[in-house]
């Protein structure tokens, strides 16, 4: 119980006064989104990346088991997400944030933060790794999930490749597989901006809540996103550990990771690129809110494999 309760307190609590407070400054002040998304895309997830893959990079063998399970577990929530959307008839724009909160968690921001209570500095740092690569996969197929909705295959790819972190990924990769480390001023400036990504996402999800049309809660797509989000993301990330032969602590941290609410990263891409606002602000409220109680459950089942 002393568990749950400190989950709750130490990790949720923060996360839900952050996106309170981003919806109370918007309805004070009437904040510019579009601006702050394009802080967070092109400052802030690049500095991230730059700073933790030659921190939290491990053994080979670990690095290729998370790459191993990042692709399938990716491709799996993706058919599920294209699968449903195209199953309730969806158009283009809903299917697309279908797709984009059933492919990606909240790993980051909240998932750091609960693997480190859960499993401690060394499940951290594993952690780290698999964010990194969500973060990649946001900024690449995220960004054409959501450019998709508005423009045609020639535009949401040159926008892709607009994105600093693929780049960045490919610097602090090499930094990483060469054993280096970034001067310590650098160092400094990488920490301080990419430690605020986090807040900036959280912030931008609260002046999207509070914007949002609460009417229609109970639409057929809001809650086909919530089972595969609660239910499907869970229940996948366990047959790909499985099926990859993945156990042990590095096992418990992707399952956790895995098991996310839907990303706030989704609700930036869909501010600057476009998609159905409404549906991915909801669907991360409300899968957010379920994770105050369910995500401790997550720890326990993550610390059994």
């Amino acid at each position: 119980m002393s568990g749950y309760l400190s989950t709750m307190v130490e990790v949720s609590l923060p996360i839900l006064l952050a996106v309170l407070g981003g919806a109370w400054l918007d309805r004070c002040r009437r904040l510019d989104t579009r601006s702050l998304a394009e802080v967070s895309l092109y400052l802030l997830a690049p500095s991230l990346v730059l700073f933790a893959l030659p921190e939290g990079s491990g053994g080979g063998g670990e690095i290729g088991a998370i790459a191993a399970f990042t692709l399938l577990n990716t491709g799996l929530m993706w058919l599920v997400g294209e699968g449903a959307g195209r199953w309730l008839g969806l158009g283009r724009a809903g299917r697309s944030a279908l797709s984009m909160t059933s492919v990606f968690g909240n790993s980051n921001n909240y998932g750091l933060p609960v693997v480190l209570l859960a499993y401690g500095t060394a499940g951290f740092s594993r952690a780290a790794v698999y964010v990194v690569g969500q973060i990649l996969l946001m900024y690449t197929l995220g960004i054409y999930l959501a450019s998709r909705a508005t423009a045609g295959g020639k535009g949401t790819w040159q926008a892709v490749f607009r994105m600093p972190v693929l780049y960045a990924t490919v610097v602090g990769g090499a930094v990483a597989f060469l054993g280096l480390g970034w001067p310590k001023g650098v160092n400094e400036a990488l920490h301080l901006l990419g430690n605020a990504y986090p807040a900036v996402v959280l912030l931008i999800l609260g002046v999207q809540l509070g914007r949002a049309n609460w009417r229609g809660i109970g639409g057929k797509e809001l809650w086909m996103a919530i089972l595969i989000r609660l239910v499907g993301a869970p229940a996948v990330a366990f047959f790909c550990l499985w099926i990859l032969h993945i156990d042990g602590p590095l096992a418990s941290v992707l399952f956790v990771e895995a098991s996310m609410p839907a990303a706030v990263n989704t609700a930036v891409l869909v501010e600057q690129f476009g998609g159905d606002r409404e549906l991915v602000a909801k669907t991360v409220a409300v899968t957010t809110a379920a994770s105050f109680v369910l995500l401790p459950v997550f720890v326990v089942i993550g610390r059994s494999l």
